[in-house]
């Protein structure tokens, strides 16, 4: 893990050195003595190999620095700060695609070939044409606007979640239903499925007892990368619900070159993923025996 990170900072700090503009570059250009001992003061004159060192020492002993464009703030106090408003709303919308999709893609399957399964399939396939972040100015405008039945910005309430979670939801929810409903499906079809039906055992006992679980193996798999995207894809509609989380900070901090900010919360993020990628390999590997005596 420790490794991952560091080459996730490296590779970070290169990156930014790409990117046109700097941390002290603004509209008002600024006096090139004020520039020289701001570059001085933040390390900015050394060579890159330089930087990145300096900085992962820092790291390793605790500090992720001070925010370039917030001086009077460290890096540790603007993910502390932001932290619970973001955590709370991807937790949110994980739950609901998890449990939705669950629901769903089991119903449909019980009573497959029949309206409701021609209706999930039908749903799924035009949540799946849209982008996500075509539902947030869409939400906005219909229920904030038009129908003004919704608050559309900030979380100052459980009502301010309602849009921002469905707006992180919709695509990764019809990715999961069509997911898990093919599972089943081809698990239904097994030999051990059709034994337990001619042994006399209902759809819903066939579906919850013995092909559920196997079928849960690609439904688990999925769930990592579905955090990333979710993680990922919740900047933007931080920023589009005016929501004050880590995701408002990130695009702030790109804006304004702010070095220490973006590398930062990039570990921030790479740690989490990694926790949650091992937290998910356990799942499955309770899931399926068989991935045990694999490893």
């Amino acid at each position: 893990m420790t490794a991952s990170l560091g080459v996730l900072a490296a590779l970070t700090f290169v990156l930014l050195k790409a990117l046109p503009g700097g941390p002290f570059d603004e509209e008002t250009a600024l006096n090139p003595v004020v520039r020289e001992k701001l570059a001085q003061h933040w390390g900015l004159e050394q060579s890159l190999p330089s930087q990145i060192g300096n900085y992962l020492l820092s790291v390793v002993q605790g500090d992720l620095g001070v925010s370039m464009s917030k001086p009077d703030r460290t890096v540790v106090d603007i993910i502390g700060q932001g932290l619970g408003n973001t955590l709370t709303l991807n937790a949110i919308a994980l739950c609901v695609i998890l449990v939705g999709a669950f629901v769903i893609a089991v119903a449909a399957v019980r009573f497959r070939e029949t309206w409701f399964e021609n209706l999930v399939d039908q749903t799924v396939i035009a949540f799946l044409s849209l982008p996500s972040l075509f539902w947030g100015p869409l939400l906005i405008y219909a229920f904030g606007f038009y129908w003004n039945l919704l608050p559309v910005a900030f979380l100052s309430s459980p009502a301010h979640y309602i849009l921002p979670v469905v707006t992180l939801s919709v695509r990764p929810l019809a990715s999961l239903i069509r997911l898990l409903k093919n599972s089943l499906n081809e698990n239904l079809n097994q030999d051990y499925a059709r034994t337990a039906k001619a042994k006399g055992v209902g759809v819903w006992g066939v579906l919850i007892h013995h092909v559920l679980k196997n079928s849960l193996i690609p439904f688990l798999s999925y769930v990592g990368p579905l955090t990333v995207s979710l993680l990922s894809g919740s900047f933007l509609v931080e920023v589009l619900f005016a929501v004050p989380g880590l995701g408002s900070e990130f695009i702030a901090a790109l804006n304004d070159r702010d070095y220490t900010l973006i590398v930062g919360l990039t570990l921030f993020y790479g740690a989490l993923l990694i926790v949650v990628n091992s937290f998910i390999d356990v799942l499955l590997k309770l899931a399926d025996p068989r991935l045990q005596e694999r490893a």
